[in-house]
């Protein structure tokens, strides 16, 4: 009776018992804030456990070089587009020959990591974009999906389709009468190396057919 007294409280003992910080078995071993990763406790798991304009390397965020929130982030001769510093010349990088007429042009819709959901400053972008169409009277429209680098090229392709579609829905809803189509080429035209520049993969392209 006595050696099953003296397991049983060693086994209680042992029960209450954690990994010295910072190891850890579960989420409750570590600070406040905090995830268990691998057994070691970290800010973050991901992006999302992120504030905004931070990103999650190597279990701590860290601030996303480029990121802004209004043009005054910016250095000279840059503006913030979604927010990301850009230089004026880049803002038409993406924009399709408008045959002779300047009076708007179409622009690219950027996403955030891993999502196809239309934030605030996409659906402003895709309110400009529609304007636009209707002003040069456009008959068809085609959408083509981007994703970064990340993942594997099925679900990059997966990834890219969604946002098309996210676009095309929302130009419809706008009034928007043109034929509008859509494809994806997932991460085939991905350049980008680092946070700031995955952002510029990460968006749907719009062309004139």
């Amino acid at each position: 009776m006595l050696t099953l007294g003296v397991a049983f409280a060693a086994s209680l003992v042992a029960a209450g018992c954690s990994p010295d910080y910072p190891k850890c078995d579960t989420d409750s071993d570590c600070h406040e804030a905090e995830f268990c990763v691998n057994g070691m406790c970290q800010q973050c798991r991901g992006d999302q456990d992120c504030p905004a304009g931070q990103t999650c390397a190597a279990g701590a965020c860290q601030a996303v070089e480029g990121y802004c929130t209004s043009a005054s982030d910016c250095a000279p001769g840059q503006e913030c587009q979604n927010n990301m510093c850009v230089t004026v010349a880049e803002t038409s990088l993406n924009t399709p020959p408008s045959s002779g007429d300047t009076s708007c042009e179409l622009q690219s819709v950027y996403f955030s990591y891993d999502s196809s959901n239309l934030e605030d400053s996409a659906r402003a972008q895709l309110s400009t974009n529609a304007q636009c169409i209707k002003e040069k009277a456009l008959g068809a429209l085609h959408l083509t999906g981007l994703t970064d680098p990340r993942g594997t090229e099925e679900y990059n392709l997966a990834l890219g389709d969604r946002r098309a579609q996210s676009a095309q829905k929302y130009l419809q809803s706008l009034g928007v009468e043109a034929q509008v189509t859509y494809s994806s080429m997932g991460e085939e035209t991905a350049t980008g190396t680092d946070e700031g520049s995955w952002a510029r993969d990460r968006r749907v392209d719009l062309s004139t057919r």
